[in-house]
This record gives structure tokens, sequence and C-alpha cells, in this order.
């Protein structure tokens, strides 16, 4: 497969590139995406210091990556009303409002999934 320039590509890996630029593209210019990072990190360093199990590993992973979804949908679809109607609609603000409520249920319940796996290991 070619594309215009007559330069091979290979559209499966193409695609990680994308995928790729679309998370550094966030992480750069989000900063609550980067605070959840950082919570990850920090959850992710006691969870091996506690020594977790491998199940318990997997749920705090899944849940994380809930957030980190959620976080990255807000932020595409901000982008994209932001450019659609920039002078902000009302019906915009309420679209960005259920999108930033999506990301603190996610949230919440990765810190209460957190703390329940966590707080077992402290007792």
């Amino acid at each position: 497969m070619t594309n215009f320039a007559n330069k091979k590509v290979n559209p499966f890996f193409d695609s990680f590139g994308c995928a790729i630029k679309g998370i550094q593209h966030v992480f750069r210019n989000e900063r609550n995406f980067r605070l959840h990072i950082t919570i990850a990190v920090v959850v992710l360093f006691f969870a091996y210091y506690l020594n977790f199990s491998s199940i318990e590993f997997a749920i705090l992973i899944i849940v994380m990556s809930i957030v980190f979804v959620a976080e990255m949908v807000n932020s595409a679809i901000e982008y994209t009303w932001d450019k659609l109607e920039p002078n902000h609609h009302p019906v915009v603000g309420i679209i960005k409002d259920t999108m930033a409520g999506s990301v603190l249920i996610a949230s919440l319940s990765a810190v209460v999934v957190g703390a329940i796996i966590i707080f077992r290991h402290l007792i």
C-alpha cells in the first residue's frame, strides 16, 4: 500500500504512531491527565512495596486505565466542541460538564477500589 507521496505505509503500525501522538498531546497539555499519571505511579509504587498479588495489580491497572481513557475522551470532546462552537453555547457547557462528571466518577471509583485493596494490606 502506498500513500500519495509514493511512500510505503503500514496502516497497522501508523495507527500506533497516531495513538502515541495523542497520548503525548494529552500528557503535555492536560494538567489533570498528568496528575492522574502521577497518582498512578505513586499507587503502583505502594502496591509493589506492599507486595500486592498479580490479581490486585491487574485490578489497579484496570481502574487506572479507565480513568486515563475517561480523561482522554473528555479532552477530545472538549477540543472538538471548542473548535466547533468557540462562542461556548450553553449546550456545549452542559456537554463539557457531563464529560468532566464522567472523569470524576471514574476517578472516585478508582480511589475506592485502590483504598479497599491498600487498606487490606495495611491492617
